[in-house]
């Protein structure tokens, strides 16, 4: 069989640390390259993390930094590395996230209202209602027992982690009112990943702030 891959093709290219020894509770800062095959793009750099334990990346939106975009013109090598350097201060800015967040524990009330809106970024329209039989409350299922904390860093990865890797089920009524068996799907697509993942991490960062974080 012969693969294909466009020419207008996006892709993600992520550097971490080479030096780095981790184990399955780490936390890592790492930059992000997006660009298109055909350069028809600027290249983008964001920071991000990388959480081990479910090789998971979570795309940082820090107050400091969205991202640094780099046109395919002039001294673009020179461009991105100086962006880079840039954006790694934005990853390491946010990577004081699992340590603060891990300090502040959510209840019940605060857990739901975090899965709401986490479920409404996933599954909600323009106008921000959703049809999904999947409720906000499956939002907070954990995958594995390291996820079984009440912190808020441990809720919003399992949160992000649920919206973003899919595989949630649930039983539904069709149009005819049917009953009908519905899977979560994971988000596949660079552009929606990142969009989701940012709009995450914002929802994260402002429980953080009413908790009292930095």
């Amino acid at each position: 069989m012969t693969s294909y891959i466009s020419p207008q093709a996006t892709y993600i290219i992520a550097f971490v640390a080479c030096q780095l020894s981790l184990d399955q509770q780490s936390t890592v800062c790492e930059i992000l390259l997006k660009n298109a095959n055909d350069g028809t793009s600027a290249y983008e750099l964001m920071a991000g993390l990388f959480r081990v334990c479910c090789l998971n990346s979570l795309v940082a939106q820090t107050g400091k930094l969205e991202e640094i975009k780099v046109r395919h013109s002039g001294d673009v090598e020179a461009k991105v590395i100086d962006g880079t350097y840039k954006v790694l201060d934005a990853a390491e800015d946010a990577l004081a996230a699992p340590q603060d967040w891990s300090t502040m524990l959510l209840n019940a009330d605060e857990k739901a209202i975090l899965a709401e809106a986490a479920h409404v970024l996933r599954f909600g329209d323009a106008d921000g209602e959703t049809s999904t039989p999947i409720t906000p409350a499956q939002l907070l299922t954990q995958r594995r027992t390291g996820d079984m904390g009440d912190d808020l860093w441990t809720t919003w990865n399992v949160v992000q982690e649920n919206a973003i890797k899919g595989g949630i089920r649930a039983v539904g009524r069709d149009d005819l009112g049917r009953r009908r068996r519905v899977k979560s799907r994971a988000v596949n697509g660079i552009d929606q990943d990142i969009k989701l993942n940012k709009a995450l991490w914002i929802l994260g960062d402002k429980m953080a702030e009413l908790k009292g974080a930095r």
